[in-house]
Formats: C-alpha cells, sequence, structure tokens
C-alpha cells in the first residue's frame, strides 16, 4: 500500500464502489484525484487510431496510479478502465496536496512507488522493442514473474487472458495464442487449467 487509507481518509479521502468494464477517468479529461486501489484491478490504456488497445498497465490492490499528473497541469493521456468489481480510494486534489505539504514521510513513500513504477516502464519498453514475437511475449512474462517475486518454475500464474497479454505487447492476440503454445513445447511455459504458468 503506498499511502496508509486511514491517513487517506482522515484528510478528506472518500472510498468509491466501480463495476467491471467502469470508466474512473477519460483521455483528454483534467487530473482531479489521488486514486489508490483498495480491491480491484484498473487497466490503463490508449486507443490506436485503428480502434486496437494498448494497455500500459495494470495496478492492482494497494498501488496508486495516475498520481503524477496532480503535479503537472495537463490532461491525462491514458484512460483508466475498471477490469472486476473495484473500490477506489478517491482524495480530492487540492486535499492531497495539502497532506502531501505537511507529512513529506508520505511524499517519500510516493517518490520510492514512483521509482519502482519507473523502473517497471523502462524494463517494459525495452521489452516492446524487441522484435521476435516468441522473445517478446517471454521477457514481459519473465519480468511479471521477477515483479510478483516468485522464483520457482511454473509457480506463476499469469493473472492475463491471451487478448490482455496481446494489448500489452502490441500483438494480435492470435500471434499470442500460436506463441503461446510454441513456448510451451519448448517447456518454457506450462498451461494449467487455460491459465499459462511460468
Amino acid at each position: 500500500m503506498v499511502i496508509d487509507e486511514d491517513v487517506l481518509l482522515k484528510n478528506g479521502a472518500e472510498i468509491s464502489e466501480y463495476k467491471a468494464g467502469q470508466i474512473i477517468f477519460y483521455e483528454g479529461s483534467m487530473p482531479k484525484y489521488y486514486f489508490q486501489i483498495r480491491s480491484g484491478l484498473v487497466k490503463l490504456n490508449t486507443y490506436r487510431d485503428d480502434g486496437s488497445e494498448f494497455i500500459h498497465s495494470l495496478p492492482s490492490a494497494g498501488h496508486c496510479f495516475s498520481e503524477t499528473f496532480l503535479h503537472y497541469e495537463v490532461p491525462y493521456c491514458i484512460n483508466a478502465e475498471c477490469l472486476n468489481d473495484s473500490l477506489i480510494i478517491k482524495q480530492g486534489k487540492s486535499d492531497f496536496m495539502a497532506m502531501l505539504d505537511r507529512n513529506k514521510n508520505l511524499m517519500q513513500n510516493l517518490l520510492r512507488h514512483n521509482a519502482e513504477r519507473m523502473f517497471y516502464r523502462h524494463k517494459m519498453l525495452t521489452t516492446m522493442s524487441i522484435n521476435a514475437p516468441s522473445h517478446r511475449i517471454y521477457k514481459v512474462l519473465e519480468f511479471l514473474k521477477t515483479h510478483h517475486k516468485i522464483t520457482e518454475p511454473f509457480k506463476f500464474v499469469v493473472p492475463f487472458s491471451r487478448q490482455q497479454i496481446a494489448n500489452l505487447t502490441g500483438l494480435r492476440v492470435e500471434t499470442v495464442i500460436r506463441t503461446v503454445k510454441k513456448l510451451e513445447q519448448q517447456n518454457l511455459v506450462k498451461i494449467c487449467e487455460g491459465r499459462i504458468c511460468l
């Protein structure tokens, strides 16, 4: 958890309920809130000109998202959508900024979280530059496994569908399906009840 929930709630935050598929904010809207996920999964995405989706990240319980926009007076360049029923703690921008001004430790926590996220994004961007689909997909899955601190073989159950992996890697879903089958034949992944295990 980035910021203790009690601290947020004592400083004007509220808990909002979102249904699966509900939009939290749209690209082009102005940032007004700090968001922290109490439960659920959110996707931060954009749509290309051809209508295809690119997923930038999938923050889950305990993570905050898009708070950096509060420090920069520009509209969101991404959308935020709940992938399942979620509880999101929302704190208004002015309350959030005042709270950070009063407590430097909170700012340090936020900076650490942002540093971790920037590391993740740079690793993902490097992976996205790989041309071979099998290598790109395997590297993304491997990085996700490392991020979740799982080291044992085939103990990491990938929490994403083939379509979501395609959206994360910038590939077509058909390419992901074919590639995952090849990775299974090479004994790099296993399919356990329809889920990819690494």
